[in-house]
């Protein structure tokens, strides 16, 4: 699979569940994104398909005023996991396990970023330290959809994507496809 389909792919999904098909609040596809586009190519399209997913979903459906948090809280993950990536994904059998810890940790990073923003910025909470634990602890439905979804997404996406590879490695369908678009192209002209 070429680099831009894969990024194409992982682009659709993840804005297309921010904006078409919503599952729910904090359920998303961003994590699962930015943890596989760093698996397998590193952590500048990790960064630059974060920032699209979430700069171009934020045109349509809009964000609050902390969006600087919200932002941050996946492209700061999407920088830095594949340092993590490349520590822990040693053994080929653990890869899925440790992507998906990965992306977890990303989940907490983004809860306690956010919800550290909306302490400091909403004027919702009194600001004290019994109102950050305040935010922190109202916000705990809001991280169980996210670690849930992290749980299905990672693993679901890792496991389709290596499916893909190894049947295109298998039974050559890259090239069986550009062979049937040429003809095609030929058959037109």
């Amino acid at each position: 699979m070429k680099k831009s389909s894969f990024l194409l792919i992982l682009f659709i999904f993840a804005f297309g569940e921010r904006i078409l098909f919503d599952f729910g609040p904090n359920v998303e596809l961003v994590t699962m994104a930015l943890i596989l586009s760093s698996f397998y190519f590193g952590k500048k399209e990790s960064f630059w398909l974060t920032f699209a997913i979430i700069f171009l979903s934020d045109l349509v459906i809009g964000n609050s005023n902390i969006f600087l948090f919200t932002w941050t809280g996946f492209l700061i993950p999407a920088l830095l996991s594949r340092q993590l990536i490349n520590k822990l994904t040693n053994l080929q059998s653990l890869k899925i396990l440790s992507l998906t810890s990965i992306g977890l940790a990303s989940n907490l990073f983004f809860y306690f970023w956010t919800n550290f923003g909306v302490w400091i910025i909403s004027g919702m909470y009194p600001k004290t330290g019994a109102g950050l634990l305040i935010s922190y602890i109202n916000a705990l439905p809001f991280l169980r959809y996210q670690l849930t979804s992290t749980l299905i997404f990672v693993p679901l996406g890792f496991v389709l994507t290596e499916l893909i590879i190894s049947l295109n490695k298998k039974y050559q369908l890259e090239n069986k496809l550009n062979y049937l678009l040429s003809s095609k192209s030929k058959v037109i002209s």
